[in-house]
Parts: C-alpha cells; sequence; structure tokens
C-alpha cells in the first residue's frame, strides 16, 4: 500500500492515489503496526495523493496520537492542492506538521 523508505531512525511512506473509506482502514492498521514496531518517526508523502476522504483523515489523526504516545511524530509532505484544501478547511494544519518535501520533513526530526 505505502513505498517505505528507512532512513536512520525515520520512516517515509508514500501514500497511495486516493485515501478513502475502501483503504483507510487498512492504511490506519499498516501505520499503527508500524509505531507499535518501534517505527515512531513518519514522514508521509502525499504528493501523489488527488483524493482524501474523512475516515483517511481518521486514520492519520489516530496514527499520530499512537506516533506522539510513543515519543515520535507524523510529519506529512507534498500535499496536492485538493489535499491542501482539506487540510484547510478542518484545520488540521494546526495539529499536523507539514513540509514541501520529505527531506525537510525527516530533518525536522
Amino acid at each position: 500500500m505505502f513505498e517505505t523508505t528507512v532512513i536512520g531512525n525515520v520512516t517515509t511512506l508514500v501514500a497511495p492515489s486516493e485515501l478513502d473509506a475502501r483503504n483507510s482502514t487498512a492504511a490506519r492498521d499498516h501505520l499503527k503496526r508500524l509505531v507499535e514496531g518501534g517505527a515512531n518517526r513518519l514522514v508521509i508523502d502525499l504528493s501523489g495523493v488527488s483524493f482524501i476522504d474523512s475516515s483517511a483523515l481518521g486514520a492519520l489523526l489516530t496514527v499520530l496520537k499512537a506516533a506522539r504516545a510513543a515519543g515520535g511524530d507524523v510529519k506529512l509532505c507534498g500535499m496536492t492542492p485538493p489535499v491542501k484544501t482539506i487540510f484547510e478547511l478542518t484545520r488540521l494544519f494546526r495539529v499536523f506538521d507539514v513540509f514541501p518535501s520529505a527531506e525537510a520533513a525527516a530533518a525536522s526530526f
């Protein structure tokens, strides 16, 4: 589901083109398993995402909570205009740290 790269103690994941009710549960479970396995510093690259719905936003929030509880964090990067609009409307920019690139997000840890 996610293309994954690990550099040092940061795991970068490239999200699929759509994050919605069809795949948000699988995405949440995959990301939570990573956190539970010790990968609690996640960068999620949204540069290829053309659509995201409320179930996917909920999944991201669940993973963020788990990562922070484990002493880590979730950083987002590469938002496309449709995804950026959703994050602006929901004010999730106040919750997530958002960066222009995966490199910048990873460096922020």
